[in-house]
């Protein structure tokens, strides 16, 4: 079966396991779609919303200089 990214219209190809299938599958854009097939019939799609978080900031050293 293939679907496309609803991000990037790229065409994600899955294979028998996801026949009968309810949950996540990543794009290669990094895109997620959660999905809901049965009997390997698509019956939904949507595009997930991934919240960014943030870079982890490095320790500061006790008694280090204020670059």
């Amino acid at each position: 079966m293939r679907i496309n990214c609803l991000s990037c219209g790229h065409k994600v190809e899955l294979d028998d396991a996801y026949d009968d299938f309810e949950g996540q599958v990543r794009c290669l854009c990094r895109g997620m779609l959660e999905i809901r097939t049965e009997e390997g019939k698509l019956k939904s799609i949507r595009l997930v919303e991934t919240v960014a978080r943030p870079a982890a900031q490095p320790p500061r050293m006790e008694g280090a200089a204020a670059i």
